[in-house]
């Protein structure tokens, strides 16, 4: 719709600076303050929108934002979701401040994803200025997504946020090609895997002893052959602790186990297997404990999945986007979480970039409007 179209074109300057305030913010997962101000940022934002905004104590380490746009009360909500969270430490703002030169820009989380959150809010800002509104609309913004939510309660509200939406919208950025947008992902978990076994001094009565790691090590070729990856499952032991002196046999032994599936019956499986591994010692008078210490759902393309890319595409060549593609790839992602629970999603979204978590990382700034032109004329075309 060309009036959404030059709507966004006046406001590009806009999205600009306000990518630039938030850029300039740092906020890594574990910077409570940090990512505090950055919730404080999009939430006067949205207030201005007409939004009305809450901030949800997750526990450590902080907050989840979330923008609710009144529509028509008979419709689900469309839900966009997001992260303001990086992986930069403190300090790498003062460092790496945002930059732009020509159609680039650069910055800590430039790609992964502040601008996603920019891309959300105008879409939502165009909608309303052009009373374009139809379907309410709520914007989900987590602060600890780089930490796959290992130690707050974002998984579970997202789940209990996202429950009865329309369709969902993650704001993730999208790899290099402006065409590509998501629609699978494999899922992950983080699994501890403990072994208990018997100290004893290794000189004097070597006997009495049940080496923890020993035990741990037959366990880990056994997790090992758990790996198919034709089949998209990967177990990778990426950390191992145990045992604190040479002449003493360890009587505790942990692994940290990776865990990555395509689908989330796969990760059933997987888990299943993986207590049945450590419920069977080889090393008799060892026990062993298996606790998830995190996970996030596979993103599967579900036939709503499909329905709705089918319906994106088509609204992305109708208004001059031009053709999408459909693609996926080995990382977790928090759309997984809605797909789990019957909300059709696409993932990718967002800004178009690459270089995620290093000091090259960039993106493209048309992609701004771009991405808010397409995300507009779609929630107004599909109502």
């Amino acid at each position: 719709m060309n009036q959404i179209n030059n709507y966004l074109k006046e406001q590009f300057p806009e999205m600009i600076n306000l990518t630039k305030e938030l850029i300039n913010i740092d906020s890594q997962s574990d910077d409570v303050p940090g990512v505090q101000k950055v919730a404080d940022v999009l939430s006067q934002k949205m207030s201005e929108l007409g939004m009305t905004t809450r901030q949800i104590d997750q526990g450590k380490p902080g907050t989840v934002l979330i923008g609710e746009l009144a529509g028509d009360p008979g419709l689900k909500p469309v839900i966009l979701l997001g992260h303001m969270d990086t992986v930069f430490p403190r300090g790498t703002v003062e460092k790496h401040p945002f930059k732009i030169e020509d159609d680039k820009m650069m910055g800590p989380g430039i790609f992964d994803m502040k601008p996603g959150l920019v891309i959300g809010l105008f879409a939502i800002q165009a909608l309303v200025k052009l009373k374009l509104i139809k379907r309410p609309i709520k914007m989900i913004v987590v602060s600890d997504e780089e930490k796959l939510h290992m130690h707050s309660r974002a998984y579970d509200i997202i789940a209990e946020e996202s429950q009865g939406g329309a369709y969902g919208l993650n704001l993730e950025g999208s790899k290099d090609y402006p065409h590509h947008v998501g629609t699978h992902n494999r899922g992950g978990m983080i699994v501890d895997v403990t072994v208990h076994g018997r100290a004893a001094h290794s000189g004097a009565e070597p006997e009495k002893g049940r080496s923890a790691i020993v035990e741990l090590a037959h366990q880990i070729i056994k997790f090992n052959q758990l790996i198919d990856l034709d089949a998209g499952v990967h177990v990778n032991s990426g950390i191992v602790h145990g045992g604190v002196s040479e002449n003493i046999i360890p009587d505790e032994a942990t692994t940290s186990l990776g865990v990555r599936f395509k689908t989330n019956q796969q990760r059933d499986e997987l888990l299943t297997q993986i207590k049945e591994i450590a419920a069977k010692p080889t090393i008799s008078g060892t026990t062993t404990t298996v606790k998830v210490r995190t996970k996030i759902d596979s993103m599967e393309e579900t036939a709503d999945v499909q329905e709705l890319f089918g319906q994106l595409d088509q609204v992305a060549q109708e208004t001059g986007y031009g053709k999408l593609e459909a693609v996926g790839g080995g990382g977790a992602s928090d759309a997984g979480i809605m797909v789990a629970r019957g909300v059709p999603t696409i993932d990718a979204m967002g800004v178009v970039g690459s270089g995620a978590h290093s000091e090259q990382e960039h993106a493209s700034a048309k992609s701004l409007l771009n991405r808010a032109t397409l995300i507009a004329n779609f929630i107004t075309r599909k109502g």
